[in-house]
């Protein structure tokens, strides 16, 4: 069942200081959760304004991938159509807590919502009077689940790292968890970890009936599909030991998975087809300054490489052009490119370091700055690193 995140179900503070847990160890400690929604009065009621991002003009790539994540998890529960500028969400009114473009979608969507209203509608009640008996203002509460959501999808990289996550193990049927404390002010501590089905599912541990029934649920229903959603919970942690989190169903972006697609494939051969797959994607992923800016960068570079392609065409693909192209479209992505080193001669004691390109070398446009792991920076050209997969993709940090 496809959610819309500020409406899923939320964790509210756990006594241990770290919300859902998603490894053993340290789940023992858990002892009690409460979930909740985005909640309305009355019946498929008007959201209210804050709920929707507001349309904003991005300065930049970073800033268009930030501003389509905040709009992307706003979907109809039935549809799965986002919400466009000027448009409101609709919510049951029994619940309050599924989220509808129309009349019409929440009516089609009652056969399946229906064997869940009820938990939902009861789970809402226990969290907020767990707020209200923490001093909590009601009237506060459904802001400061929307704002915990918002936080944490204006991290760079962060839902991309976390989808590619959930796509490679889409068969497992796993959630995944983004944990935080609160003093965290750039996300740069953000935990990100993955769960399967058959751990969750069977060690009580791991979270809660509550929250067990919802994951059940979620990927049992009619309209949940693994090539399609993904489940999550964001959580952030407080010193005093005290949590908030809010688990979420969210739709994949096809649009990410096959852009790392595309670079996998850049960086493995020298195909014509990969190059034209990657300028098509930048195009159709980005606006159109920042996709004629790339695409301007990314010819320029080709003629440090010696092509003679003529302007407009695609340039002629090699080692080099290929590893450029892969790691731009990363950098649009916010995600770390992971290399090693290879075929150097001045410096062949370098040879098989690995690291992370940190963009273009400042003093000399035709080299590249990369972060070896021991953190100290060489500048190396395209042709003597290789693409590497270390594990999961993971956003870039600095």
């Amino acid at each position: 069942m496809l959610r819309d995140p500020t409406t899923a179900a939320t964790l509210l503070d756990s006594p241990s200081g770290r919300g859902l847990h998603t490894n053993r160890r340290s789940a023992r400690s858990v002892t009690q959760y409460s979930w909740r929604g985005l909640y309305m009065r009355h019946d498929l009621r008007d959201a209210l304004d804050g709920v929707r991002p507001e349309p904003v003009q991005a300065p930049n790539a970073a800033d268009e991938q930030q501003h389509a994540a905040m709009r992307s998890i706003f979907v109809c529960s039935s549809c799965k159509s986002h919400t466009a500028p000027g448009t409101k969400l609709r919510y049951c009114g029994r619940c309050e807590s599924e989220t509808y473009c129309s009349k019409q979608c929440a009516e089609a969507h009652w056969v399946e919502h229906k064997l869940v209203c009820e938990t939902f509608r009861g789970a809402h009640d226990k969290a907020l009077e767990a707020h209200a008996a923490r001093g909590g203002r009601k009237q506060d509460y459904n802001q400061m689940n929307r704002d915990l959501i918002f936080w944490f999808s204006k991290v760079p990289g962060l839902i991309n790292e976390m989808q590619l996550l959930a796509w490679k193990h889409r068969s497992e049927k796993p959630f995944i968890s983004a944990e935080t404390f609160q003093n965290d002010v750039d996300g740069s501590e953000i935990r990100v970890e993955v769960t399967p089905r058959r751990i969750w599912e069977e060690d009580p541990s791991i979270c809660s009936s509550d929250v067990r029934a919802w994951l059940q649920q979620n990927f049992g229903g009619s309209s949940f599909g693994p090539t399609q959603d993904y489940c999550f919970v964001f959580t952030m942690s407080q010193r005093n030991l005290t949590s908030h989190s809010t688990l979420v169903t969210y739709p994949f972006d096809r649009r990410i998975v096959h852009g790392a697609e595309i670079v996998e494939a850049l960086t493995v051969a020298t195909r014509d087809g990969d190059i034209a797959n990657a300028f098509a994607w930048i195009v159709s992923s980005f606006s159109s300054h920042t996709a004629q800016k790339t695409l301007q960068v990314i010819r320029s570079r080709a003629i440090l490489h010696g092509s003679t392609t003529l302007a407009g065409s695609l340039p002629v693909p090699s080692r080099a052009i290929n590893n450029e192209v892969a790691y731009m479209m990363m950098d649009l992505l916010r995600l770390e490119f992971h290399v090693r080193l290879t075929g150097l001669r001045g410096a062949a004691h370098l040879n098989g370091r690995e690291g992370v390109i940190r963009g273009e070398d400042p003093g000399n446009n035709e080299r590249w700055k990369a972060r070896l792991d021991d953190r100290t920076y060489v500048s190396v050209r395209a042709v003597n690193f290789v693409h590497i997969r270390r594990g999961e993709y993971k956003r870039r940090l600095s």
